[in-house]
């Protein structure tokens, strides 16, 4: 069943012609037919008496009359209500993004972003993934999402915030902790604290790739999602870690950040959003976005 089969119907219903219901609607009288046809199979029952010389409702008909013009009212209102917010201010705006944007830099954004809009509700959500938030954003269940790479779908759009260094976190108590900087054939000997695939995908190829670019495997003893508990291994001497420089701001006392120096790569952190949402709010939170990075 689709909305232009039920204007068929209400079409001939109002009318009772299978001919002028076709001039209303711009269709041929087999078009219309057809689609009459194509709903009364759907439901399982004739909504007309059909002759040679007049047409009428059939009791299914005439009870099924009134839900149909129900329908299509609905759906002509919702299609106005959304005509006339195309580009009104939102109440409400929903903002995911990785652990970064949202500890670091989402608090600053939220206190600019009042601002301007002291009224708009932000609900936020935490996923680790950049895929997930992309998959947010295409489903229409996040409106603004903080990724580690831009996502590659023609509705969204985004724009790079940073790009930083990658540190090798380590206890102090390690003697490369010292070092100026640390290459991947510094540490081999190395245990360490990695990332599972699925859940920070750039740190887990980053160490692999520069394992296997020397020939060697690297000696991971366990996987860790959150940073926090990364650092509680890391100061325990369960191993080193990568981590974004940013993570230095949330360290504990004990460990140590040593640039890893791997033919300068780097973690970027985009804002992505669709490109459809031209929605003042919207426009307002990305420009408090700029003004505190």
């Amino acid at each position: 069943m689709d909305i232009r089969q039920l204007e068929c119907f209400v079409a001939v219903a109002e009318e009772l012609h299978f001919r002028r219901a076709g001039e209303r609607l711009g269709l041929s009288q087999s078009a219309l037919s057809e689609r009459v046809a194509a709903l009364e199979y759907e439901i399982g029952a004739p909504l007309f008496f059909r002759t040679t010389r007049q047409v009428s409702l059939t009791q299914v008909g005439a009870v099924f009359l009134g839900d149909a013009k129900r329908i299509l009212n609905d759906v002509e209102t919702s299609l106005s209500k959304a005509k006339h917010n195309v580009g009104a201010a939102l109440k409400n705006i929903r903002v995911s993004g990785v652990d970064e944007a949202i500890s670091m830099i989402l608090p600053r954004a939220l206190l600019e972003f009042r601002k301007t809009n002291p009224d708009v509700h932000v609900q936020v959500l935490e996923i680790s993934s950049s895929d997930k938030h992309t998959q947010e954003l295409v489903n229409h269940r996040t409106d603004i999402a903080f990724v580690r790479t831009p996502p590659d779908d023609e509705y969204i759009t985004s724009e790079l915030l940073q790009r930083q260094e990658v540190m090798v976190v380590l206890s102090n108590s390690n003697p490369l902790s010292k070092a100026k900087s640390l290459k991947t054939t510094d540490l081999v000997d190395e245990a360490f604290v990695g990332y599972p695939k699925h859940a920070r995908p750039i740190l887990h190829n980053m160490l692999w790739h520069n394992f296997r670019k020397i020939g060697v495997q690297p000696k991971v003893t366990c996987e860790i999602i959150d940073k926090s508990t990364m650092l509680q291994f890391v100061i325990n001497g369960l191993g080193i870690a990568l981590t974004p420089a940013w993570v230095k701001s949330i360290a504990p006392k004990g460990v140590s950040f040593v640039p890893f120096d791997a033919d300068d790569e780097k973690i970027e952190l985009y804002v992505a959003y669709r490109k459809a949402s031209n929605s003042p709010t919207i426009e307002d939170f990305l420009k408090a976005v700029k003004v505190v990075i």
